[in-house]
């Protein structure tokens, strides 16, 4: 393959050829969205061949900054593609542990209804004897209704 990187300064662009036998689909899309603030981006080839990203940078670039641009989108290829195959390699324990903590909760939360139909108080910091409509600080009384009562005493 002959040039992976083509600058065109007067276009203010740099023409990135990604070989997609190399890297996924997903992680030339992955790349892409994390370069949004800093380019326009079009897509153009062949998803099984060679795929064609351009990337229109935002502000004006000279012939050295853009290809440093083309040369940090191959970068962030590898890191997607690094990404990508750690997340696929821990799938498994991720399911894992979301699987045991939804069980761990579903338990919880069976006592927590059997406790209540057994009447158990779940709250230890009410008593029985506590009315939760008692609110002697006026803290559940709207604003309305606490600086109306200010208005009809200034009168």
């Amino acid at each position: 393959m002959k040039d992976k990187i083509k600058v065109k300064e007067q276009d203010n662009f740099v023409l990135v050829s990604v070989d997609s036998a190399i890297y996924s689909l997903d992680s030339i899309y992955d790349a892409a969205y994390n370069f949004l603030d800093k380019a326009y981006i079009h897509l153009a080839g062949d998803p099984d061949g060679i795929v064609e990203v351009r990337l229109k940078a935002k502000e004006k670039m000279d012939k050295k900054n853009l290809k440093k641009l083309g040369n940090e989108f191959f970068n962030e290829l590898i890191n997607t593609g690094i990404r990508s195959r750690i997340a696929k390699d821990n799938k498994k324990i991720r399911e894992y542990i979301v699987s045991t903590a939804l069980i761990g909760a579903s338990k919880d939360l069976q006592d927590q209804i059997r406790k209540e139909r057994e009447g158990v108080n779940l709250n230890p910091l009410m008593d029985e004897d506590d009315d939760w409509e008692d609110d002697p600080l006026g803290i559940a009384s709207s604003w309305e209704d606490k600086y109306e009562e200010d208005k009809n005493e200034k009168k």
